[in-house]
């Protein structure tokens, strides 16, 4: 019968091999926490299934919203997504499986932003002749925003976008009409009688939006910006017939005024849009 024989396991020395031997009898992993917390930051927590998942649609969807600026509708490619992303194309799909649903998506997120943005605008907003400026400078922000001639590139499409367009129709459509019911309470909230906000608000988007559409003729930032304060000075006098002129340029710090009716007598208020002249009455000139 043979018996077993049983070595001792050599050394490292006696075997040759050279492996560097922990400075500690911690693991790599344990060291850079103990540092951490030595340094006051403390271990660095793992991010959940939920947060990697978040941080990558973020990622897929800037790099998206860059590609749409820069290309638009028809020339984006998912493919350069993810790589702009620095995703695999396998987490890219995971999230947005089609062109349509990362459009959809990116379009969603790009509407809440925007709504998100005019809503804290209109929160803060004071008197009405501030809360108009405020309009004004809102919907130029998203009016000549690359974002919006996107949406109106895909709304006037062909037929293979139908389903796209009446997709992106509904969101822009809700986000839009929740922005204007916020801005319409901030005029009301200034004072301003509810059909007569409407009516401003309503005045103002079209004037600032049409100023976008003619840049496809003519691009002059600062001609806009004169007839941007053109009309504000029109819809102040307008104002101004209606509340009264220390109503109408109420700003943060001023004595608060209620109930305050127009004046007659008043030159601006002959030469507001609004002021009817009785038959026969000639128009006031300067």
């Amino acid at each position: 019968m043979s018996k077993v024989k049983l070595t001792r396991p050599k050394t490292q020395a006696q075997s040759g091999v050279v492996v560097d031997a922990p400075r500690s009898g911690r693991s790599r992993p344990a060291q850079v926490a103990a540092k951490a917390e030595r340094a006051g930051q403390g271990p660095r927590p793992r991010r959940t299934q939920a947060e990697r998942s978040e941080s990558t649609q973020k990622k897929v969807l800037d790099a998206a919203i860059r590609l749409l600026r820069q290309r638009g509708y028809g020339g984006l490619r998912t493919s350069e997504v993810a790589e702009l992303a620095g995703v695999s194309r396998g987490a890219q799909l995971h999230h947005f499986p089609t062109k349509h649903d990362l459009i959809v998506a990116t379009l969603r997120h790009l509407n809440e932003k925007a709504a998100a943005q005019s809503r804290r605008r209109a929160g803060a907003a004071h008197g009405p002749d501030d809360a108009v400026a405020a309009i004004i400078a809102d919907a130029h922000d998203f009016f000549f925003s690359d974002f919006f001639f996107v949406q109106l590139a895909i709304s006037m499409g062909d037929g293979e976008a139908k389903e796209l367009r009446r997709e992106t129709y509904q969101l822009s459509r809700d986000n839009r009409f929740a922005v204007e019911a916020a801005w319409c309470e901030a005029l009301v909230a200034a004072g301003v009688p509810p059909k007569l906000a409407e009516d401003v608000l309503a005045l103002t988007l079209s004037i600032v939006r049409g100023f976008s559409v003619r840049t496809f003729i003519e691009d002059d930032p600062e001609r806009f910006s004169h007839l941007y304060e053109v009309w504000r000075r029109i819809v102040g006098e307008y104002l101004a017939s209606h509340l009264g002129p220390r109503q109408a340029d109420k700003r943060p710090g001023k004595d608060k005024e209620t109930n305050v009716g127009p004046d007659p007598d008043r030159a601006a208020v002959l030469r507001s849009p609004g002021h009817r002249r009785p038959r026969g009455e000639r128009p006031l000139r300067d």
